[in-house]
């Protein structure tokens, strides 16, 4: 994969991983929204988050994208 072809494919990943986030953010959509939980108290630290499923997203448009759609163009 030369840099042409990987600079097309982080931009796509980015785009849609952050395409997906915004439609949950803005529709509400609890499996598209991240949520990030940090708390601190005497026990330690402790923090989590969720809702992968954009990132996920993200991949599978890139998977997509190198096997079929790359042909096509």
């Amino acid at each position: 994969m030369n840099r042409n072809e990987f600079i097309k494919c982080l931009a796509l990943f980015l785009f849609s991983t952050i395409f997906l986030y915004g439609v949950g953010e803005t529709y509400g959509v609890p499996w598209l929204q991240f949520h990030f939980l940090g708390q601190y108290n005497v026990g330690g630290f402790y923090f989590s988050f969720s809702s992968l499923t954009p990132i996920l997203g993200g991949l599978l448009i890139v998977a997509l994208y190198e096997t079929k759609i790359k042909r096509l163009i």
